[in-house]
């Protein structure tokens, strides 16, 4: 008797064929072709889209400044604890590009300078104009003074001098301006001087004063925060790879400076370049991964850490954290430390190595530092939502969709016997100001990433459809195939049986 399985077969064949189908394109096919357009679309190939916007960022990130007025300097100059307050914040457009390119074939990597332009924004400054006058340490004569007692105390006599001479013999190390002076206008640096003291001090500042000093005359300087670097392309150039070849090597840090190292912490772990630029990252970023980005302002690479789940504006997102470190619990930290036998404690780096200045960066308001530190001055509150690092991570397109970069710059002053403004200093690491980079991506990019996204779901979802699809239809023609053979081996006996007892017909069906 012949079976019919016509039907089933036709329902168990295109179901198995959907089923294959579609794992072959979710987990082969559509991986290799996604894998191939965003390797084509993310590199920093000349002439692509993402090249320029990499080398030249088409919107402004958000710059904001604090600063630290001095409520008692005369007290402080009698021996008592720093008390201050924080002003800000003062609120810039920080535009950032990318200057002077130059693409290397044979490894596969672009060289540039950096360059930073910053636009004052009074409505986003809370009421502040900068024109509030602060009580602030004159930084030059404080990073003077500090510098000479650290790498020449038998000298401080002579530093001594040379401060009276260049300045005008001030009164307090802490003096009155304006806040816009202490950023970018600039304090007047006199090197017309002709006293052994001041021309050997002015000689060797304008040796090293790159970024700080703004000619105003003939051996005439102004000295501020930001004012020599605004709209000014940085001499230290970077070097990264572009991604062409291997995508996940996009935007890693190859040459500084000229060296393949850092060159700065006279150990082969500390020079040792590591990360991105800290401006793209290779898609595909997962919390199981660090996030590793070098810091030209640190001379050091910063490890970032997955700290939760999040999300930017309904977009899921993984935040990452950073901490500074602690080079007594970590020995591979010891090399940013001062001295083998003199370390800091937790939370803060010296960069005297770095920057050739005595300061000493923490997170702002000594967040996650050692108490310590904490203590030596009144009038900090720190707080893990104002003042904790952070990014936050879009996975798939390795895109940070929102960050906010927070450093607090500070200076250890003590006693200086030697020196007339610092007679009767205490020690205490003293805040100076504290600056906050981020980055919140407008709504023309970030509609880009939502379509992208979007994309990748609808297309997932599409193929588990098929694949459900696919699996239904095996096993309904599974079924038809169950019933076909079921009727196939059914049959039925009519026996006409005529019995002495005069019975009727009986059919018996099986």
């Amino acid at each position: 008797m012949k079976f019919k399985i016509d039907r089933p077969f036709k329902y168990t064949f295109s179901g198995i064929s959907a089923v294959v189908l579609g794992i072959l394109v979710g987990w082969v096919f559509f991986p290799m072709l996604l894998e191939q357009q965003t390797h084509a679309q993310v590199n920093l190939k000349e002439g692509g889209e993402m090249r320029d916007i990499w080398s030249k960022f088409p919107f402004p990130l958000e710059f904001k400044v604090f600063l630290f007025n001095i409520t008692n300097p005369d007290e402080i100059e009698k021996g008592e604890k720093p008390r201050v307050q924080q002003v800000g914040p003062y609120f810039f457009e920080e535009w950032q590009e990318k200057v002077d390119l130059a693409d290397r074939e044979e490894d596969d990597s672009v060289e540039y300078a950096l360059k930073n332009k910053w636009i004052f924004v009074p409505e986003k400054s809370e009421g502040l104009t900068g024109n509030e006058e602060l009580v602030l340490p004159h930084l030059f004569i404080l990073s003077l003074a500090m510098t000479v007692s650290r790498t020449m105390p038998k000298s401080m006599a002579l530093a001594n001098k040379a401060i009276d001479s260049i300045f005008k013999h001030p009164t307090s190390l802490f003096q009155k301006m304006t806040a816009m002076d202490f950023l970018f206008n600039g304090l007047p640096v006199d090197c017309t001087v002709e006293d052994f003291a001041g021309t050997a001090v002015c000689s060797r500042v304008k040796e090293q004063a790159e970024g700080t000093l703004v000619p105003d005359g003939t051996d005439r300087y102004r000295f501020s925060l930001l004012g020599a670097r605004n709209d000014t392309a940085v001499k230290k150039r970077v070097r990264v790879k572009r991604g062409i070849e291997v995508l996940n090597e996009i935007g890693l840090v190859t040459e500084w400076d000229g060296k393949l190292n850092i060159a700065k912490w006279n150990d082969t772990y500390c020079d040792t370049l590591n990360g991105t630029d800290g401006t793209i990252f290779h898609p595909q970023l997962f919390e199981t991964e660090n996030v590793v980005s070098f810091s030209p302002e640190l001379c050091r690479s910063l490890s970032a850490s997955f700290e939760e789940k999040s999300s930017v504006e309904g977009v899921p997102t993984n935040r990452y954290g950073i901490f500074l470190g602690d080079p007594n619990t970590d020995p591979s930290q010891r090399c940013y430390c001062p001295s083998p036998d003199n370390c800091l404690k937790a939370g803060v780096m010296d960069l005297f190595k770095c920057v050739e200045v005595p300061l000493v960066a923490s997170h702002p308001h000594f967040y996650l530092a050692d108490p310590e530190y904490l203590q030596m001055v009144d009038g900090l509150d720190p707080s893990k939502d104002e003042h904790a690092v952070i990014v936050d991570f879009e996975p798939i397109t390795g895109t940070p969709l929102n960050a906010r970069k927070r450093l607090q710059y500070n200076m250890m002053v003590h006693k200086v016997d030697k020196l007339r403004l610092m007679h009767n200093f205490s020690e205490a690491l003293l805040p100076l100001f504290w600056v906050e980079e981020g980055v919140v991506l407008p709504e023309d990019l970030m509609s880009k990433i939502k379509m992208s996204l979007l994309f990748l779901t609808v297309s997932a979802y599409l193929i588990w459809i098929q694949i459900i699809v696919g699996l239904c239809l095996t096993a309904f023609g599974g079924y038809l195939y169950y019933k076909a053979r079921r009727t196939s081996h059914s049959f039925t006996i009519n026996k006409k049986r005529k019995h002495k007892s005069g019975g009727t017909e009986r059919n018996y069906t099986f």
